[in-house]
């Protein structure tokens, strides 16, 4: 039986740590395969949405070694190594926009560093353009994933002033995107506030927003199937324990942890959160809300 990744989002980490992953690369295949290149996704937090960013991480780094016995592994991708530039806001909490922009100066230099290039431009703009065009210079398009986009725009909800000059400064970041279309193999932006062509993404009138959309509605969280699937060691001894039957047990989960649905019709889903915590626990409680 599998060790349940209880707060683990690093796709490396599950799969060396001989974690349980619900297999979700069928999903994301169609989505870097068949649907275009530039995406913007929001579901609540700890809905899984690093999880995937990390999973993408390593589809575009070609490491083909970590997907043994998932579905990608014997599909017809590709595998080619893709220089990636990855940001994760969810762990900053900038107080000013000047420390804002030094964040995302950082995490540039970071990722410059990591591919041996040394970047010159003095604005956090003109740097992560800089970016962009030496990486795709040394011969693959860029994959860039950005993480929690409005956290430094949520964290000062209550001071609208600030909050409006960290957005400010976001806008001026993502501004670059769109007129480096050329250069970027796959772009997905992930939050938990509602994609608005406006604000932040005036810029960035060609994302296509695939939040409501049907056929990605299972893309994070758990299906029926998946749970009976990827979790059925789990059910037979929580079965055992409470001394009922797994349909029964199944029943129970249902009623407390599915029903989240994220388009209409689409598959709706169990909350990733409490199904672990569930599993983990074997105790029924409001993990997550």
């Amino acid at each position: 039986m599998k060790n349940l990744p209880i707060g683990i989002q690093t796709f490396r980490k599950l799969r060396e740590g001989n974690f349980l992953y619900v297999d979700k690369t069928e999903g994301i295949y169609n989505l870097i395969s068949h649907s275009g290149s530039t995406f913007f996704l929001s579901r609540p937090r700890r809905f899984g949405k690093s999880l995937l960013l990390s999973t993408l991480e390593e589809i575009f780094l070609g490491s083909k070694e970590l997907f043994q016995d998932l579905w990608i592994h014997s599909s017809d991708y590709n595998w080619k190594p893709h220089p990636v530039i990855r940001i994760d806001y969810s762990g900053q909490k900038a107080e000013t926009p000047d420390q804002l922009k030094k964040t995302i100066l950082y995490d540039l230099d970071r990722i410059a560093s990591s591919y041996e290039v040394s970047l010159t431009m003095e604005s956090y703009e003109q740097r992560f353009k800089e970016l962009i065009h030496k990486l795709s210079d040394k011969g693959e398009k860029v994959v860039i994933l950005i993480d929690e986009y409005d956290k430094p725009i949520i964290d000062w909800l209550d001071k609208p002033e600030l909050a409006k000059e960290m957005r400010s400064v976001l806008k001026g970041f993502f501004s670059v995107l769109k007129g480096n279309d050329a250069n970027i193999r796959f772009l997905l932006l992930t939050g938990v506030s509602k994609f608005s062509k406006a604000g932040v993404f005036s810029d960035l009138n060609h994302l296509n927003d695939i939040t409501l959309v049907s056929k990605y509605s299972a893309l994070l969280g758990i299906t029926e199937e998946e749970l009976k699937l990827s979790f059925k060691d789990h059910i037979v001894e929580f079965a055992n324990q409470e001394n009922i039957s797994e349909e029964d047990l199944i029943e129970k989960i249902r009623s407390w942890y599915n029903g989240y649905n994220f388009a209409s019709p689409a598959l709706s889903v169990y909350n990733p959160f409490s199904t672990l915590l569930l599993f983990q626990n074997r105790k029924f409680s409001n993990y997550w809300f």
